[in-house]
């Protein structure tokens, strides 16, 4: 289990570990523990920062609050420090900050913007290309909210209907709306059915519209494009035998990619091994923990030391992002690169120690970031992807 506060490099070569060298596909990221894994847009629909000094209107679902950061994790993502610094330059840009005095107070996302698109396609409102041709499975998800107990969505947040109306009206007057959204405050299902209004509103094929998700650290989204997951590939896309060929191919190895339900084995501490990889320490899940204890073996890779050092059988020491060069995906899916201005602190840094763990196995692993890089952009498909794109989801 690893979290989005590692490299591009680091997050690969792990997934690499377990899948060859260790033999098991039990990847899971912490960043989306029990949450789902489907907060994945296309790089095609995501509204890019550069965009957003275009936009006619901000919707901000994300924390404004100093302390309500400093609680919801020990960094303060870049993303929101980008989009903060957004917002400071686009002083007259109007925008709608949910939950405060002024504006619908929404505790339950996913009931919301499914009342918004259930009043959308009850009145009609519903335009563009993505209902007209382009949208996937638009019929099925149009029959299903058309049967849709529309005032049990309103209860949900204490809501009426003129409430969903006012928003509505607002919202259809905006040539291009932004949301931006704190991505840990939705579900998956609230996630699918703001793509969901997007399309049925027509924001998607506009510029300087769309949404923006804010993940929770520095490379959330790397664990998406390394693969991270055990129905994910390098690459970002969907693990199969033909990826799970290639990537043979490449590595000259064999790869694991046996479906392996990580939240479930845990449920019954089914696992003999656990390797958590999580270096600013972020909180531990309980029923992790209590795996751990039950665990033959266990490994925490962190830069700051436990409380509970005693539960680990080893703990090693790990470089923090700034500490190590390497390359880092932000939320609109665009590749940083970032080379540290000084050594890594540690006689083996995050690279050569996953390496080095390799090597007793009897494998060899690059241990450099440009390495790394050059073996995992084998994996970076390209070309058209529009098949995998544009689906209402219910």
């Amino acid at each position: 289990m690893s979290s989005g506060s590692y490299s591009n490099e680091t997050l690969y070569l792990l997934q690499r570990l377990a899948r060859t060298a260790l033999n098991t596909n039990a990847l899971s990221a912490s960043d989306y523990y029990r949450r789902g894994t489907d907060f994945f847009a296309d790089k095609n629909d995501i509204l890019p920062f550069a965009e957003m000094f275009q936009s006619d209107k901000f919707y901000c679902i994300f924390p404004n609050d100093a302390e309500m950061l400093r609680t919801t994790s020990l960094r303060t993502p870049e993303t929101l420090k980008a989009v903060f610094e957004i917002l400071k330059h686009c002083p007259d840009t109007p925008r709608y900050w949910f939950n405060t005095p002024e504006t619908l107070n929404i505790t339950d996302y996913h009931a919301f913007f499914r009342s918004v698109n259930t009043y959308i396609l009850q009145n009609h409102l519903e335009k563009g290309i993505y209902v007209d041709v382009l949208g996937k499975n638009y019929g099925e998800y149009k029959q299903a909210l058309l049967k849709e107990d529309y005032a049990a969505l309103l209860q949900k947040n204490n809501l009426q209907d003129v409430d969903i109306q006012r928003f509505v009206d607002d919202l259809l007057t905006i040539t291009a709306p932004a949301f931006i959204v704190w991505e840990a405050w939705l579900t998956e299902a609230a996630y699918h059915e703001l793509e969901n209004l997007c399309m049925l509103i027509d924001v998607q094929s506009k510029p300087a519209a769309g949404f923006l998700t804010i993940k929770r650290e520095i490379n959330t989204q790397g664990l998406f494009d390394m693969g991270f997951f055990s129905h994910i590939a390098p690459g970002g896309h969907k693990m199969n035998t033909e990826r799970q060929q290639k990537m043979e191919n490449v590595l000259q190895t064999s790869v694991c990619i046996e479906p392996v339900d990580v939240a479930a084995t845990i449920d019954c501490c089914g696992f003999s091994n656990v390797l958590l990889w999580n270096a600013n320490l972020l909180d531990i899940p309980q029923d992790v923990v209590t795996q751990v204890k039950n665990a033959d073996f266990s490994l925490l890779h962190t830069a700051y030391f436990p409380g509970n050092a005693d539960l680990y059988d080893v703990i090693l020491p790990a470089d923090l992002p700034e500490e190590l060069s390497g390359t880092y995906t932000d939320t609109a899916k665009v590749p940083h690169q970032y080379v540290s201005d000084s050594d890594s602190c540690l006689e083996y840094n995050n690279l050569q120690q996953i390496s080095r763990i390799a090597s007793q196995y009897g494998f060899h692993f690059p241990d450099t970031p440009d390495e790394v890089f050059l073996e995992y952009i084998s994996f970076m498909e390209a070309g058209c992807h529009s098949s995998e794109r544009h689906f209402f989801k219910s």
